[in-house]
């Protein structure tokens, strides 16, 4: 069965709204599932500091240091464990 020319479009016009429509949902979704982020204490690194000791006196018991010493490299921005005098950390808290 041949529809009109109309509503052929009119169907290809619904089908992009709808997918246009689900990729901005996503997109959204996907913002909101970050949320903000947890707030965090600034540490001034000091002579003979290691990440993994500063990463230490701060984790939450039970918690796994490695995620913290991930996440004090990711919210610092610093690319390997390879810390300096002077250097401000930011480590997450909550």
């Amino acid at each position: 069965m041949r529809y009109p020319a109309k509503r052929q479009l009119s169907v290809r016009l619904s089908v992009f709204v709808a997918a246009v429509s689900a990729v901005f949902l996503l997109i959204g979704g996907a913002a909101e599932a970050e949320g903000p982020q947890p707030p965090s204490v600034e540490y001034v690194v000091t002579q003979g500091d290691t990440l993994w000791a500063i990463a230490a006196d701060n984790v939450v018991p039970g918690e796994d240091i490695r995620h913290l010493i991930a996440d004090i490299r990711e919210s610092s921005g610093i690319q390997s464990s390879a810390i300096f005098p002077g250097q401000i950390l930011l480590i997450p808290k909550g």
